[in-house]
Formats: structure tokens, C-alpha cells, sequence
């Protein structure tokens, strides 16, 4: 079987069909795995992720993998595992989910308790959750978050210090055009979970390819730094390159798919080649920053407050990340921080240097009203331009079945009913494995 694809879809996909007993081959472009959620080794400032990632204890496939495919003594370090707790950079709100109540009742419970809110917003976000309850987790028709927010009459205060910044966390996607049903989702499988670890927040604290994209690579036939230019179903199997295989999953995003197959292929089915042409796209900007001077933000990680922004202050980070308490295992002896910047197009265009300034300077405005410049020894920004999908409202998503029955697709971008987070790109290569699976003869499997 082959898997077209290193990301964690792929991954997800290989190891599930690894686990059936199925011989397995990945091919990649690049030479680590992990796609969008893979280390990078930088000169200046040693390994690196190509994008700060958050897991969620409401993760079950993706936790449940890291589980199977690595050994508990390497996982119980894999990851600084706090409640949940939102805490602005300006310390004027914060919200805690506390453990001594029964999960039923901890979502209400934090936002009663959150620091920051009138009573007001307090109790119709606690309305607006409880309603979402009784409707099972999809109130209403699919429509832009902040017009479902205004329908539930959420103030505006309300909206910038809770509902957009978990919105463009979750979505990458601005509350303005993002979906309503996808981001009840994920208030449903967090916050209104009965699991009561669901709320959890799990960062990384060894490099994402460690984490597990690796452990799955050497179980199975890796073929990284090995770029797929053709797939093809032929006579007996599925043709990747020159090598023909029992079936094949593809586990690349939908740009991606369209070049793999022939224009024989998009005239058979203009449909299928069609509806992938139709996906928009966000970035997402990770900056590393390395100080001159020893600093410590007291948390894990911070939401910044870029609802301040001002033309001659400049605000666009949304949280910050304290690398020296996520990864205590290599820890620096300054300071070294990682902000990161949702459906960041606005700043594209600025130099790393000019980001990272910027985003000090918003850091030492929120945390003191007398800020004193800490000097950057070192800093790199990583911007993924296809980051995600854009989450709009009533996007159709194809599923991981094909027209061809030895081919399946995965990724973040099929039907999962997650938007673009690792959580769903597990999800949809679990689906993809199990449906190929359900296609191949026996002489499939490893002997």
C-alpha cells in the first residue's frame, strides 16, 4: 500500500494500515515528516518547529496514535499538559476551567469565574452554552461566527477578549466569514465535553517531528525527500511514479491533488477536480524570538491583546508562547519566545526582523504601561501561506472515498466535520486507511 504524503493525514493513515497488517510505503517531498507540523533546524537558533502547534486533551485519535505508535517512557515527556487557562498578556482576563467541579458543570463554572467580564457577558456566554448543549452542538443555520455571536446577543467586549481569539485559533479563519457549525464543534468536543481532560491544553515539549510523525516513518517503508508526480489506477493496483501498489491513499492538500493525476483523469471527472479548485486558503505566521536578556511571561503561553491595534501601534500577534516553560528539556538560558499570528496575510509582507519587533514592542505595551525594550538576539518567522482551509460557512468538503476504488483521500480538508487542526487530519486518515482497507485482498498484507 502506498501513502502519498508525510503529514500527520498521511502518517495517520500509514500507521492505521501498519496496525491491520497491511506493508506500507510513504513517499514525501521532504525529508522530515510532520508536513505543516514538522521540526526545522535552524543556524542560528537550533531545532525549531515550522509552526507553534496546540494540541487539545479533546484530541482522542490523534493522543490515541501517539499512544500505540510511541514507547511510554519517551511519551510521558512529550508534552507540558496544563488546564484549560486563557490568560491575556495584560493580565485583565483570564479564564480557568477548575477541576474540583464534575465536567458538567466546569464550562459555565470558568466563565462565572473568569476574571475580566461584567456579569452580563458572564451570563450570556454561559446562556449561549448552554444552549449549544441542547442542541447537541449545532444551534442554527451555518453561518459567519460573529453573526451567530450578535444573534445570541454577545457583547462586543465579550466577543474580542473570548469568542475571536478562540475562533481564529481554532479556524484561522476571521470570525466575520468563519463557520459557525465548525466553531461549535470544537466548544462542544472542549469546553461541554463530559471527558473530563477534554478542556486540557497539551504543548509540545520535544520538536513535532519527535512527538511522533517519526516513530510512525520507522515502522514503515519511508521514502522521504521523494517527490510523487503521477498517480494512476492501472490493471492489477495503483501506479505511483513507476511502482505499482494494492492502493494508494492521498494524503496531500487539494492543489496538490489536482497535479498528481493525468488531464484524462480531470476530463473523466470534472466534478471531483472542480470542487478542489474551489478551496481558499489562510496563512499562519510562527516567529521565533531570542533575547539578549533572561525572560520569563510567569505562563506557558499568553493571548496578546491584538484588538489594541492602533495605526501607530501596530498589534498583530494573538498569543505568545514561553519556549523556556513548553520545552523545559532544552531550555536556554535567555529568553525565547514564540508568537503566533492567525490568518496572518496583513503581515506577509514585512521582513522577519520587522515582524519581530513589532511584536515585542505589542508585548511590552500590554505587559507594563512603562515598557522597557529587551533587546532580540536572534529571530525566525515561518509563514505558511496555505496554512488551512478558510472555514466559511457551507463549505463542501469531499469525502475519502474516489471514484477510483484503490485510491482514498485524507487530509484535514474532507468531511471530518473538524476545521483544519491536527485532530481532523487524524481523523480523516483513520477513515481513509479503514476505507481502502475494506477494498484490499488479503495478499495485502505483510506476510
Amino acid at each position: 500500500m502506498a501513502v502519498v504524503g508525510a503529514g500527520w493525514a498521511g502518517l495517520a493513515a500509514a500507521s492505521e494500515l501498519h496496525a491491520l497488517g497491511f506493508r506500507v510505503t510513504v513517499y514525501d517531498a521532504s525529508r522530515t515528516p510532520g508536513g505543516r507540523a514538522r521540526q526545522v533546524d535552524d543556524p542560528a537558533m537550533g531545532t525549531l518547529d515550522n509552526g507553534q502547534h496546540l494540541l487539545s486533551g479533546a484530541y482522542r485519535d490523534t493522543l490515541a496514535l501517539i499512544a500505540r505508535d510511541v514507547p511510554e517512557a519517551e511519551r510521558t515527556q512529550s508534552f507540558t499538559r496544563q488546564r484549560l487557562r486563557l490568560c491575556s498578556t495584560d493580565r485583565q482576563f483570564v479564564l480557568n476551567a477548575p477541576r474540583w467541579l464534575p465536567s458538567s458543570l466546569r464550562s459555565a463554572a470558568s466563565l462565572w469565574l473568569a476574571k475580566g467580564l461584567s456579569i452580563n457577558d458572564k451570563r450570556s456566554a454561559t446562556q449561549l452554552m448552554l444552549r449549544l448543549k441542547t442542541s447537541n452542538g449545532q444551534e442554527g443555520d451555518d453561518q459567519a461566527v460573529r453573526q451567530w455571536l450578535n444573534n445570541a446577543q454577545q457583547s462586543e467586549r465579550l466577543i474580542r477578549l473570548l469568542w475571536e481569539p478562540l475562533c481564529l485559533a481554532t479556524l484561522n479563519t476571521a470570525i466575520d466569514e468563519a463557520s459557525s457549525h465548525l466553531f461549535q464543534r470544537v466548544l462542544c468536543d472542549s469546553l461541554l465535553s463530559p471527558q473530563a481532560s477534554a478542556a486540557d491544553l497539551l504543548i509540545p515539549a520535544v520538536d513535532l517531528s519527535t512527538l511522533w510523525p517519526e516513530h510512525v516513518c520507522a515502522k514503515v517503508n519511508s521514502r522521504l525527500g521523494q517527490t510523487v508526480k503521477t498517480v494512476a489506477e492501472v490493471t492489477g493496483g495503483v501506479r505511483v511514479n513507476d511502482d505499482v501498489y494494492d492502493g494508494c491513499i492521498i494524503a496531500v492538500p487539494p492543489h496538490g491533488v489536482q497535479r498528481l493525476f493525468e488531464e484524462a483523469a480531470h476530463q473523466q471527472y470534472p466534478r471531483i477536480f472542480s470542487a478542489l479548485s474551489t478551496f481558499e486558503y489562510r496563512p499562519i505566521t510562527t516567529c521565533y524570538v531570542d533575547l539578549e536578556t533572561s525572560l520569563t511571561l510567569g505562563e506557558p503561553f499568553m493571548m496578546m491583546r491584538h484588538d489594541l491595534n492602533s495605526e501607530t501601534s501596530p498589534a498583530p500577534g494573538q498569543w505568545v508562547f514561553d519556549r523556556n516553560i513548553c520545552q523545559p528539556g532544552s531550555a536556554t538560558s535567555f529568553g525565547r519566545l514564540a508568537f503566533v499570528v492567525s490568518d496572518s496575510t496583513s503581515v506577509l509582507s514585512l521582513s522577519p526582523d520587522d515582524l519581530a519587533d513589532q511584536l515585542m514592542k505589542q508585548l511590552a505595551r500590554e505587559r507594563s504601561p512603562s515598557p522597557t525594550p529587551v533587546a532580540i538576539k536572534a529571530s525566525r518567522c515561518f509563514h505558511e501561506k496555505r496554512a488551512t482551509f478558510a472555514a466559511k460557512p457551507r463549505l463542501s468538503r469531499p469525502n475519502n472515498e474516489t471514484p477510483w476504488r484503490q485510491i482514498t483521500f485524507a487530509g484535514d480538508w474532507t468531511d471530518t466535520g473538524y476545521p483544519s487542526v491536527l485532530e481532523g487530519a487524524v481523523k480523516s486518515g483513520l477513515r481513509a486507511a479503514n476505507c481502502l482497507a475494506r477494498q484490499m485482498p488479503k495478499k495485502s498484507l505483510a506476510p
